[in-house]
């Protein structure tokens, strides 16, 4: 499964939010395709496959206490079935 995780750091906690960016632990399944810092709204993209949702939050919940992650499903355009 793909996922995209948008991060904001959190007010105050910017300088400690971008050192977990930069040194994320990664549980295993976890397979980083893109990590990239933002300008605009969000301060980094996490694209990353992982076999479920349940590892995908493993993931994820580790930013929480320095960001505030939105974190969504994601798959290929033509695989949508309401679209010709």
């Amino acid at each position: 499964m793909l996922f995209v995780t948008l991060l904001k750091a959190l007010p105050g906690k910017y300088t400690d939010a971008i050192r977990l960016f930069k040194n994320p632990k990664i549980p295993e399944g976890i397979k980083i395709q893109e990590f990239l810092g933002l300008f605009g709204e969000f301060d980094c993209i996490i694209v990353f496959e992982g076999p479920d949702e349940e590892r995908a939050a493993e993931f994820v919940v580790q930013f929480g206490n320095l960001a505030d992650p939105k974190t969504l499903l994601a798959f290929p355009v033509d695989k949508f079935k309401w679209t010709k």
